[in-house]
């Protein structure tokens, strides 16, 4: 299977909408979203704190594949599924779970012709076939944007 990783230099860049347009044309292909929780970070990653992934979730990773949550109005899942892809799954995950989270996330979406995965830290945990990069005028990257920007096969500049 093939695999896009679109990473960014912050919340809110534009990936899911990058991943939308992606999605509308190809055939076939799953999508991942993946989020990484920061539970014991002084402020909230996500800039405002209403999410409560990090405070919710079960153990080192959560595997989310449960439709009425995939297809919840307005959340990132849902616009990925309406956009094409195949099928969707979260994944919910701390740091040290990343890994596991992510090999087993992979393993229930390995029947689709390619994944979208959506998400920053992922670049830590697996080579995909491509990168794409988004970034803006952020002066403050955390070390996973760094190294999603270097590991990058294009970079796209966002003016927001």
């Amino acid at each position: 299977m093939r695999k896009i990783v679109i990473s960014g230099s912050r919340s809110n860049i534009g990936k899911t909408l990058l991943a939308e347009k992606m999605l509308h044309s190809l055939t076939d292909w799953a999508a991942l979203k993946v989020t990484v929780s920061r539970q014991g970070e002084l402020r909230c990653p996500r800039r405002h704190g209403r999410c409560r992934v990090c405070s919710e979730i079960k153990g080192d990773f959560e595997i989310i594949k449960d439709k009425k949550i995939i297809n919840q109005k307005g959340t990132d899942t849902s616009r990925l599924k309406k956009a094409g892809a195949k099928k969707v799954i979260w994944l919910k995950a701390t740091l040290g779970g990343l890994k596991e989270g992510l090999r087993k996330s992979l393993l229930e979406l390995e029947d689709a012709k390619g994944l979208i995965i959506e998400g920053t830290s992922v670049l830590r945990k697996i080579k995909p076939d491509f990168t794409i990069y988004m970034r803006d005028k952020t002066t403050h990257l955390k070390k996973s944007a760094k190294e999603a920007e270097r590991k990058a096969d294009i970079i796209i500049n966002v003016d927001k």
